[in-house]
């Protein structure tokens, strides 16, 4: 549930085959946000303040905005960046008093996010397109979505939304009422007793302007204050990516619902195991060739090497160093991808399938540090990242050779 402006751009990686969007007007992390509720109660009545991306501020918010609207987001968001990829969204709204440190729904909030949110499902993804909008595209997204089910297992709750441009046009107005009412009627049933939060004018509404614009945006967000929260996946103006992108968008925004059921786990391997599965599903289903698709991280990823970057400067949980904003695609999307592939390769079995059925569980008992280091038979978290470091100073042909070991 949000009441602070969502805004998107198309962007793109260029030669990579993944690409997510721009956002604004966020809080970058729910520790910013209990540091801006300290700042709000010490500005005097009527004064407003809205953290947006890298920590700059918005001052003067328009009057709908100055009743205590606050978002948090258990994800990132810099529009340094020609993009970023939307996880862990927790949206707050709130008339009188604050929602902070201390209350009890906050840090029961908190603790869900760094244990885990989703459950496994019975019921599949329900999904809700813009009339007006071609099927074909939601059939493209949720290809790739029941592919990552199929293999990562059926978890949630999942709502898929999916909106965007035909002929020139977002839909007509009836439809996009009706897409905004589907959008915000489960978000509208939330547990906090006196929440009170304009949906349709408000997140609903930026919905259909980020269409309007001709926006490109995939991204998970975690509406968490209701029972049971639920996953938004949204895909807007999606047939602007091409038919082979499409379903790579719905593995990867899928597979983050999959890691939410475990504990929270640095950006690399949360957001390299996002683009390894997309990239090794997507081969499977001739959408993307794993090899070149890895390859071209690689590539990506060398480049923070030289300016002496690496894994151990990404393990942000909840706030990114500002000072890494720059490195975030190469390390966490791209030099993630390898580490994963390493974590792989390294195990005993070197299956992705044991991945997916030990380590990720092996976090809930152990932590994501532990869980590594015991994987790949490392002495422990810096015995893994000098061995990865050593494999990075290899020769493209011997990092290639990794990927023929792994196993499904």
């Amino acid at each position: 549930m949000s009441a602070v402006n969502e805004r998107g751009k198309s962007a793109g990686f260029g030669a990579h085959f993944f690409s997510s969007t721009v956002a604004s007007d966020r809080l970058r992390t729910a520790k910013e946000g209990q540091r801006f509720i300290r700042r709000l109660q010490r500005r005097s009545p009527g004064q407003s303040t809205v953290m947006g991306c890298g920590g700059h501020r918005v001052d003067d918010l328009p009057a709908e905005f100055e009743d205590c609207m606050i978002r948090f987001i258990d994800g990132y968001c810099w529009w340094p960046l020609r993009f970023v990829l939307l996880i862990s969204l927790l949206c707050i709204g709130c008339r009188g008093g604050f929602l902070g440190k201390g209350n009890p729904e906050f840090e029961d909030v908190q603790q869900k996010l760094l244990e885990g949110v989703f459950t496994p499902q019975d019921a599949p993804p329900e999904y809700i397109l813009l009339d007006g909008y071609p099927v074909e595209y939601q059939e493209a997204i949720g290809a790739g979505i029941d592919v990552a089910r199929k293999f990562l297992g059926n978890h949630g709750p999942v709502r898929v939304y999916i909106l965007g441009k035909s002929r020139g046009e977002v839909g007509t107005t009836d439809s996009r009422a009706a897409f905004v009412e589907q959008y915000c009627g489960p978000r509208n049933k939330s547990t906090i007793e006196g929440f009170d939060e304009d949906c349709l004018a408000g997140p609903g509404q930026r919905l259909i302007d980020a269409a309007i614009r001709g926006d490109q945006e995939a991204y998970l967000s975690i509406v968490i204050f209701t029972d049971p929260p639920y996953a938004e996946l949204v895909f807007i103006n999606s047939h602007e990516w091409g038919e082979q992108d499409m379903p790579l968008r719905g593995i990867h925004e899928y597979t983050h619902v999959f890691q939410h059921q475990y504990p929270s786990a640095p950006g690399w391997l949360t957001e390299g195991g996002a683009v390894f599965f997309e990239a090794w599903l997507g081969d499977q289903n001739q959408w993307v060739d794993f090899r070149g698709a890895m390859r071209r991280s690689m590539k990506n990823a060398l480049t923070a090497v030289a300016d002496e970057k690496g894994l151990s400067d990404m393990e942000y949980l909840l706030d990114l160093p500002q000072e890494m904003e720059a490195y975030h695609r190469n390390i966490a999307y791209d030099m993630g991808a390898w580490a994963v592939a390493f974590i792989i390769a390294n195990s005993s079995e070197k299956s992705i399938s044991e991945f997916r059925d030990r380590f990720y569980p092996s976090m809930r008992d152990e932590g994501w540090k532990e869980a590594v280091s015991r994987f790949t038979g490392s002495r422990d978290l810096g015995h893994f990242y000098s061995r990865f470091d050593e494999f990075l100073q290899q020769s493209s042909h011997q990092q290639m050779e990794l990927l023929d070991a792994i196993q499904p």
